[in-house]
């Protein structure tokens, strides 16, 4: 329960952190697509922190990993794309596949965390065979 507590306390100061930031730049188009996906950033983290549990902790920090760094590229993009003006456009397409990139990769390494548990298990039998084979050789 703490660290539920911790984690939303965690992403509500990030939020009021980026809103603070964002208020420095005119609200254009751009303003508002970026702010949308610097908060969507931040509930990532948060989601990764709480659903991204697996039996191979290795697995669980590189998507930790993967979700901050999104959160970081985004908010320095967002911060960028309103200081320089471009198109909203523009800025709805580089942050929309800067989401997808972080979405496949997300995938891949879950799937592949998945992958080496199973294989981890199929050693760890084989391993438990090899034993039981060793201990029986000799009688």
């Amino acid at each position: 329960m703490q660290f539920t507590k911790t984690v939303i306390l965690t992403a509500v100061i990030t939020a009021i952190a980026i809103t603070m930031l964002f208020l420095v730049v005119p609200i254009t188009g751009t303003f508002i697509v970026s702010y949308i996906f610097a908060l969507i950033a931040i509930g990532l983290v948060s989601l990764t922190l709480f659903f991204s549990k697996s039996e191979n902790e290795i697995t669980y920090l590189a998507n930790i990993n993967t979700s901050v760094t999104y959160a970081v590229i985004n908010i320095i993009i967002s911060i960028i794309a309103c200081l320089i003006p471009i198109a909203t456009l523009l800025t709805f397409v580089i942050h929309f596949g800067l989401l997808s990139a972080f979405v496949i990769r997300e995938i891949v390494t879950t799937s592949g965390g998945k992958y080496i548990d199973k294989l981890d298990k199929q050693a760890e039998e084989k391993h438990k065979a090899v034993g039981i084979e060793k201990e029986t050789y000799w009688k």
